[in-house]
């Protein structure tokens, strides 16, 4: 292929802990070739067992796709040395046992029988930017900011459907779990940790997870002043974030993004009061929108 040739078909893959899920994606069109797979995967498991499984998803959506793709874009949980297609996972009770391995040449070796031998990797986080902006919810948006709110923070920075991960418009790597807000970091002050850890200081009732309290909110204030907290606080760091990468729309996605609605009122009336004209955007694609931008990284 010459450099002026464009890429139409690749396979995007989704990697959990549990399960790979894969499908082909046409990137011209921004849709799906075939329905998904789903392989499960035991993280526990030896490297060889581990590789299969996640070989033998990819093959089985090239077989499904009817096309050829000779590509495949990875999306990862990290830490992950996503340039050289790395895993640096140790330490948190999953895929231990490939720390340190060449995953894109374990790969190649495994999934010559159907051409597949270029490979690209992205954080889980950024794919679903990348996802969204492909074929998703803010597929016209010239530049998006996405986060993804549920057990921690993820981010994504899209601008013309390419990850920007450098530069002064944004934070290291685009990662913005890091940054401080209020006396902590951000991880911690919009994760389900502070939705539960807030909920037990307002009521002295322990819940495991934001659905509890999402589910309480008709009839619990406790719920409605959580949520109207967590809208405003969101606004009031989002908002610079925005204002730095010159960017009006915010994508929203993970667990807690289901609750939308709750916090929704508070969250426009600070942008509102900080004077600032932002669309919010909640995921389309939802599970999908890994496997779009995984593949999205060979336009």
């Amino acid at each position: 292929m010459t450099h002026t040739e464009k890429i139409r078909y690749a396979v995007g893959a989704d990697i959990g802990g549990s399960h790979v899920c894969t499908a082909v994606v046409d990137l011209a069109s921004g849709t799906l070739c075939a329905d998904p797979v789903s392989v499960p995967v035991d993280c526990h498991a030896g490297a060889v067992a581990i590789l299969e499984a996640w070989a033998e998803g990819i093959r089985q959506s090239v077989h499904r796709s009817g096309v050829s793709p000779t590509c495949a874009g990875l999306a990862f949980p990290g830490p992950f040395d996503y340039r050289r297609g790395i895993s640096l996972i140790r330490g948190v009770d999953k895929f231990d046992r490939i720390y340190g391995l060449d995953v894109a040449q374990s790969l190649r070796d495994r999934l010559r029988d159907v051409g597949v031998g270029d490979f690209r990797f992205v954080n889980d986080a950024s794919a679903f930017a990348l996802g969204e902006c492909l074929g998703g919810v803010v597929r016209d948006a010239g530049r998006v900011v996405a986060l993804t709110l549920g057990t921690g923070v993820g981010s994504g920075f899209v601008a013309e459907h390419r990850l920007v991960e450098s530069g002064d418009e944004v934070p290291t790597n685009g990662w913005v779990y890091h940054l401080p807000f209020e006396n902590g970091i951000v991880d911690e002050a919009f994760s389900t940790r502070w939705i539960c850890s807030r909920y037990h200081e307002l009521t002295g009732r322990k819940v495991e997870g934001a659905k509890q309290v999402a589910d309480r909110y008709a009839e619990d204030p406790a719920a409605r002043r959580l949520f109207d907290e967590y809208g405003e606080r969101l606004a009031a760091f989002a908002g610079p974030v925005l204002e730095r990468f010159h960017c009006g729309v915010l994508l929203l996605g993970g667990n807690i993004a289901r609750a939308y609605e709750l916090f929704r009122p508070a969250l426009e009336r600070r942008f509102a009061e900080d004077g600032r004209q932002v669309e919010v955007h909640i995921s389309q694609l939802l599970d999908r929108a890994a496997l779009f931008g995984a593949a999205s990284l060979f336009l």
